[in-house]
């Protein structure tokens, strides 16, 4: 078990790596000031957190403003965002949650500037299709004291309860999908993510297996073709945290027998609702930001929207160090 420890006035942070989830603990009690490592360097800070947004068209028409927006400032600090039990107003039907929060912190440690970002949405109902127990989304970064490319986790990511037209989906994340073989002898990557032969390579076999799914749609082998990747590139990737969705067996629920979406890697296509995007992670050369649900409805009702969203990045000045 690794621990990190994020201070401010009155609140100690533990954040906890555990074997396949990452938990962030509040501990109040009185400040105590831990040593620093000494540098002549300084880190701007950047992270922001979002649990839910977006906007429908119809059958109505609504913005979703975003929910427990929050975001960090330059210098570090901590910082925390809830919101109660949301209805969307005139049309309770068509979205609504329990509970929503989001926080963050960055503050600087013996391994580094390390910069924590959490945003959870409990109990969504998204027009009695989408459904889930919970959601979150997490990211820490640890940046080099020396050096500019940070080590990233996503362990305290999660999909908890997810159901589809109906149907329990049981959803698998690989927290590792951002990890790099070349590394630097003090264990930071010795290049940016998005220029590493591993991760191009497991990005890669993701677009594939969901164009290699027979009757793919077009708009699938478009977005996720693997020559849209720039070997050697400081461009951005899209790719997605998940590595597996089982459904439960199709006559649990359905009349007839007959799954109502179709899976093509993490994007869940269903006649009459649209398109279901899991776990969602966009990387270049600066940031990593992970939505945990996106929606794109095209059937009884239209709109766009999705949450839990986590935003991390950061810039240390002069680079290198």
């Amino acid at each position: 078990m690794h621990k990190v420890k994020i201070q401010k006035s009155g609140v100690i942070l533990s954040i906890c790596s555990l074997p396949g989830r990452q938990i962030l603990n509040l501990k109040r009690g009185k400040l105590k000031m831990a040593s620093t490592p000494s540098t002549n360097r300084v880190h701007y800070y950047h992270a922001d957190a979002c649990a839910y947004g977006g906007f429908f068209q119809s059958p109505v028409n609504q913005i979703i403003a975003p929910q427990a927006s929050l975001s960090l400032g330059m210098s570090g600090g901590y910082g925390s965002a809830a919101a109660e039990s949301f209805q969307l107003e005139g049309a309770p039907n068509l979205l609504s949650y329990d509970s929503a929060s989001t926080q963050v912190s960055g503050q600087l440690q013996n391994e580094g500037w390390v910069t924590l970002v959490t945003a959870t949405l409990e109990n969504l109902n998204v027009m009695g299709m989408v459904m889930a127990d919970s959601l979150s989304a997490q990211i820490l970064t640890v940046h080099p004291l020396e050096g500019d490319n940070p080590t990233v986790s996503f362990a305290g990511a999660a999909i908890t309860g997810l159901s589809v037209g109906g149907i329990p989906v049981q959803v698998t994340l690989d927290p590792n999908i951002c990890a790099q073989t070349n590394m630097n002898s003090d264990g930071f990557p010795a290049e940016s993510c998005v220029t590493d032969e591993g991760f191009l390579e497991r990005v890669a076999a993701q677009y594939q297996s969901m164009i290699d799914v027979p009757g793919v749609p077009g708009w699938i082998t478009e977005r996720y073709n693997p020559e849209n990747l720039q070997d050697g590139e400081c461009g951005s990737v899209l790719c997605s945290l998940v590595s597996g969705v089982e459904p439960a067996s199709p006559s649990s629920g359905v009349s007839g027998g007959s799954s109502p979406f179709t899976a093509y890697g993490n994007v869940l296509v269903v006649p009459g609702f649209g398109n279901v995007f899991l776990g969602e992670l966009l990387v270049d050369c600066k940031s990593y930001r992970l939505g945990m649900l996106r929606l794109e409805i095209q059937g009884r009702g239209s709109g766009q929207q999705g949450g839990p969203i986590a935003c991390a990045n950061g810039i240390t000045e002069p680079p290198g160090g």
